[in-house]
Formats: structure tokens, C-alpha cells, sequence
């Protein structure tokens, strides 16, 4: 089935990772990266069904001709040691275009998309013949001119971008499987986007058809997404599993839909619904309401009042319809909207109502309000204490609390006041000293400061005793000892 999946990610060396060995596992092949000297080597994979680089009209051959070329051309103009050196994707290739309508499909993408603005595309697509066709993309973040790559363009890393590529990506496709007879669409939206935005053209629908569609739509998208599975797990039974159970959900928010559209498309009467219960409820039989002649020039009596009259004997009762639960049915008058007809010199004149008969009914059955009798609270010992009690509370809770608090608020300035005038802030330390060692600091790296007595006694610029002068020289002479083999001394030595 087509399914939609287009995740951009960048190559960064902050992350240890290399476009050069991306490239190699892209394209099944080896390569040796000049910068570091690793070499990569993934030709042993048999899942290639193709490989091409894509490039503007300008970009030199020597760098394109291959992939080894290009990505190692790549790593060698980023200077950075944490630098960005690629951009790429993974994209998802409908399974119901054949092989050459997905190779075609991707390489327009890429050209439209991309080339034309200035990037190389390297692309390699994998698994075609399988569940799981998919193609995967690297693209150069620099500017390529006859001379070599360029600066950045910081544009292309606009979060908006990504979002219009992702929408041409699934407009091309989508136009690919109609071309190809497939039903099958994708949209790059959330399926919560998807939901809200069927619910909304539901409400504002004309006519039936739209209503029921819009409505299908919303069930079908009314489930949770399915998470994307790494290929080294997918031959695993917990990731089978999870896929089973994940496709089964997906079958039944289908089946969901198509019993929505049956439900709703069927109705031929006008109708009401309410998009997030999905329940039909039919517009109410008109009710006349006639109104006595009174005398010309004369105003009718205060305390007469309208006459209702009841529909019409031929008119048929209908129920309130959810395709939820087929038995649970309830009485409601369907036919055309309320209207109201006043008598008078034999023509009737009809009014709309914004009223429905739901609330008339409600109104006409709604018993007369009983005025209640007044009581006084009863005012013995125990309300009195109870109500001391809450008094004392809300005292103890609100105005003296703002007393604490005001006493507290002098409390706190009387100390602020104290370290202002105890402390000084040091700059240079970072943190307050006491004023009085901030002082003596700052009187000692004064320019024209003299020492006292005290202070060059405590740090002599000299020794008191001069100390003799020693032989430091490094001649040595030779000696004799005992077992007559020479020996080295320096001068001066004594035995």
C-alpha cells in the first residue's frame, strides 16, 4: 500500500559521522575517505537497483563523476571540525507504480526540487521489487559553480522548506498513482491534521455526498499513526507483530469509513448531524400557529393567546439514525421546517423560527415555577460558635497575615540595610567582602601607596644573613679509590 514517509536529517561531525561512509552504504559500494583514511566497504549488499547523481548544468565533471569523487571533494572543502557536510533523506516509493515509474517518480522529485536550485542529488534506490521500496537521497549544503563549491546557502535550512518539500513530494506521487489507476493517496499532514480538517469541511458540507465523504474521511484518519520499524528489526517477531496489529487497526478504520459513507449517502432527507458523534437527527414537522381574529382598529385582548394547532394526520413519524448502534432509535417529527401562520382577512402570512420543536414542546410542557418558601437560618449556640470560628480564620488568614507580612517587609529592609553598609560587591572576586577589607584592598594598589615599617618587616624584600656563595660549576675531575678504577668528582669535594 502507499503509505507516506520523507524525514530530512543533516551529516554532522560533531556526531561522528562521515558523508563519505554514508554515501558508501548508499550506493553499495567502497569508498576511502582521503581525510581520515578509513575505508568503507558495503559492496557485498544486493539491494541495489540503481544509482545516480544528479548535479546543475555548471558543476565541474571531475566532481561529479562519481560518488567517491563527490563526497570526498565534500569532506575536504569543510574546514570545520564540527562542521555539517550533507544533507539527507529516506522516501518512501509507492509499491503500486512499477519499477521504472518509481525510479522516474524520484528523479523528477530530485530535479524539481533541488537541482534546480543548486544542489547535487545522489541517489540510490533499494528493494524495489519488494514490500519496502524506498529510495535514499544526499544533497550538498554548498553552492557548486564552474570552479568548485562555494559558500553555504543558509536558506535551504529553513524549517519551511522541508515542509514544501514534503508537500511536492506527495502531490507528484499522488499524481503518479492516478496516472497508474491506483486509488491510493498519500498526504504529508498528521492524521490529527487530517482528522480536524474532514470534521470541518463535514460541518460546511451542501448536500449529502460531500457530508458523507468528509465523514468517512474523518473515521479513516480517527486512529493512531503507525510507528516506522528500523530494518535491521523488521525480520523480528515482536516487530511482525507490532506491524499485524498496527495493519489491523488501519483495516478497520477502513471498514469504518465505507460503513460511514453507506450510512450517510443513503439519506435522501434533509438533515441534521453532529460531525463528532456522527448522529443524524431530521429537521422537525412545521407547526401553525393561529392567531384569533380580533376587531379592525382595535388590538387584541392581553390574555388571549395563539392557538396551536397540531400537524397534519398524513404526516409519518422518523427517528434519529446513527450508524453506530443500528437498534437505538428515537421519535422525532421529520418533515419541513417550522412555520408559523397568522389569520387574518383570509391570508396567511409564514414566519421562520429559529425555534425547533424540541424546545416549543419543552416549553409548552415546563411546569409553572412554585415560589419557595423564605426560611430563616436558625440562630443557636452552636451556628454562633461555627461562625466565630470561621471569622477568626479568615482574620488569622488575610489581615494579619498582611500584618506579618508588612512587619517582616521592615524586618528585611533593616537587614538589606546592614550588608549595604558592611559589604561591598567585588568585581573582580565576584562575590561581597567586608567593607573593611575592601578598603585596605583597594588603598594598597594605589599608585602612590608607601608600605609601613610593619608591613616590610613582615615581607622582607632580602634575607637578614647573607648566605654563602656555593660552587654550582658541573666540572668534574677524576679520583682514585681503592679498587683503582676512576671516578668523577666535582671540585671541592672532600672525602
Amino acid at each position: 500500500m502507499a503509505i507516506f514517509h520523507l524525514d530530512f536529517k543533516i551529516v554532522k561531525r560533531s556526531e561522528g559521522r562521515s558523508s563519505v561512509a554514508k554515501a558508501a552504504y548508499h550506493a553499495r559500494t567502497r569508498i576511502t575517505d582521503e581525510r581520515t583514511g578509513d575505508t568503507y566497504d558495503y559492496s557485498r549488499r544486493t539491494d541495489l537497483y540503481g544509482h545516480f547523481i544528479l548535479a546543475p548544468a555548471n558543476a565541474p565533471e571531475h566532481i561529479v563523476k562519481d560518488s567517491t569523487a563527490l563526497w570526498n571533494e565534500v569532506e575536504k572543502v569543510e574546514r570545520q571540525n564540527n562542521g555539517q557536510t550533507s544533507r539527507y533523506f529516506d522516501v518512501a516509493i509507492p509499491a503500486e507504480l512499477n519499477n521504472d515509474d518509481k525510479k522516474r517518480l524520484v528523479l523528477e522529485y530530485c530535479q524539481k526540487n533541488f537541482v534546480d536550485k543548486g544542489m547535487i542529488a545522489d541517489i540510490a534506490f533499494h528493494d524495489l521489487d519488494s514490500d519496502n521500496p524506498h529510495a535514499h537521497v544526499m544533497l550538498t549544503l554548498k553552492t557548486i559553480g564552474p570552479e568548485g563549491f562555494g559558500k553555504k546557502e543558509r536558506s535551504w535550512n529553513d524549517r519551511k522548506m522541508s515542509v514544501l518539500w514534503r508537500e511536492s513530494w506527495a502531490s507528484m506521487a499522488n499524481s503518479y498513482l492516478a496516472a497508474a489507476g491506483s486509488s491510493e493517496r498519500i498526504d504529508h499532514r498528521s492524521l490529527q491534521a487530517q482528522h480536524e480538517e474532514a470534521l470541518e469541511k463535514a460541518a460546511v458540507a451542501l448536500d449529502n455526498e460531500e457530508k458523507a465523504l468528509w465523514l468517512a474521511k474523518a473515521a479513516e484518519t480517527n486512529r493512531p499513526p503507525m510507528k516506522r520499524i528500523h530494518s535491521a528489526k523488521w525480520r523480528s517477531k515482536a516487530a511482525q507483530e507490532q506491524r499485524a496489529a498496527e495493519q489491523a487497526v488501519r483495516d478497520a478504520a477502513k471498514q469504518e469509513a465505507v460503513e460511514v459513507y453507506k450510512t450517510f449517502s443513503e439519506l435522501d432527507l434533509e438533515i441534521v448531524v453532529d460531525v463528532r458523534s456522527f448522529t443524524i437527527t431530521h429537521l422537525a414537522e412545521p407547526e401553525e400557529i393561529v392567531l384569533p381574529k380580533t376587531r379592525s382598529g382595535s388590538s387584541t385582548d392581553e390574555n388571549q393567546r395563539p392557538v396551536l394547532v397540531a400537524p397534519a394526520p398524513h404526516t409519518r413519524m422518523r427517528g434519529v439514525k446513527s450508524y453506530r448502534d443500528k437498534t437505538k432509535v428515537s421519535k422525532v417529527v421529520a418533515g419541513k421546517k417550522p412555520s408559523v401562520g397568522i389569520s387574518g382577512s383570509g391570508i396567511n402570512t409564514i414566519l421562520k423560527t429559529s425555534s425547533s420543536q424540541n424546545q416549543n414542546r419543552a416549553s409548552r410542557s415546563a411546569p409553572e415555577r412554585v415560589k419557595r418558601k423564605q426560611t430563616t437560618p436558625r440562630q443557636d449556640n452552636i451556628f454562633k460558635r461555627f461562625t466565630t470560628l470561621v471569622i477568626d480564620f479568615f482574620k488569622q488568614k488575610f489581615v494579619w497575615a498582611k500584618a506579618n507580612k508588612s512587619q517582616n517587609d521592615l524586618i528585611s529592609e533593616e537587614h538589606d540595610k546592614r550588608i549595604a553598609e558592611n559589604y561591598v560587591f567585588d568585581e573582580v572576586l565576584g562575590r561581597h567582602i567586608s567593607r573593611t577589607e575592601y578598603e585596605k584592598k583597594a588603598k594598597f594598589n594605589q599608585d602612590d601607596y608607601k608600605p609601613t615599617p610593619d608591613e616590610i618587616r613582615r615581607f622582607p624584600s632580602r634575607p637578614e644573613k647573607e648566605q654563602p656563595e656555593s660552587d654550582h660549576r658541573m666540572d668534574l675531575i677524576p679520583h682514585a679509590r681503592k679498587d683503582k678504577a676512576p671516578r668523577m668528582r666535582p671540585p671541592g669535594y672532600r672525602k
